[in-house]
């Protein structure tokens, strides 16, 4: 039975909770489709959630990656590209800053994901679930691993399928800030968005 590594990021940005978090240890041991899923969560640190993505990656050999996280928006976002740049201006939450904008110097400006987004959206809209490509995941942690994600799966030539989904904060999340107006979704929602999108790769 073919692998499926799903992961998501710890609370940042003040909040005690990280929806991305929470998809991944909910999905953790699940099959679906015909995959095994392994969920994990990494730290939003610069300095060490590579080495323990690559190393879950050595581990299990993934047929599939699906990195997640939190973002601002009001839909589920299947992110298309992966940027090869970093903002130097914003601290991970170990406090760590990044040298230079550049995440590295010897790869391509960007990687494309290379799973068929747009058929996925279509199907979480047809479901009833906010859903559409993103063409820009960002310049913090989450646009990062998604970039060392592909870098580390073309460097090894490997088949593995890999893209990045962004998830909208949860209800709770506007409760704990007081801040009504934010975009959310519940949980239930994000888990049948990433569950239908495996049973359609």
């Amino acid at each position: 039975m073919p692998n499926l590594l799903i992961t998501g990021f710890e609370p940042f940005d003040g909040f005690s909770i990280n929806p991305s978090a929470e998809l991944a240890k909910q999905l953790d041991e699940e099959i679906i489709n015909r995959y095994h899923l392994s969920g994990f969560v990494l730290p939003l640190d610069y300095t060490k959630a590579f080495d323990i993505m690559k190393s879950h990656i050595e581990k299990i050999n993934p047929s599939v990656i699906l990195c997640c996280g939190q973002v601002n928006r009001s839909y589920i976002s299947l992110e298309r590209i992966a940027l090869n740049a970093i903002s130097t201006t914003r601290a991970d939450n170990y406090d760590n800053y990044p040298p230079t904008d550049t995440i590295n110097h010897e790869a391509p400006a960007a990687y494309f994901s290379n799973i068929d987004l747009q058929p996925l959206a279509k199907i979480l809209s047809e479901e009833g679930i906010p859903a559409a490509v993103s063409y820009h995941a960002g310049t913090y942690g989450c646009n990062w691993i998604f970039f060392k994600v592909m870098h580390y799966i073309q460097s090894k030539n490997m088949d593995t399928l890999a893209t990045f989904i962004h998830v909208p904060p949860l209800p709770t999340q506007a409760i704990e800030k007081e801040e009504m107006t934010v975009a959310t979704m519940p949980l239930d929602i994000m888990v049948k968005a990433v569950v239908t999108m495996i049973n359609n790769l």
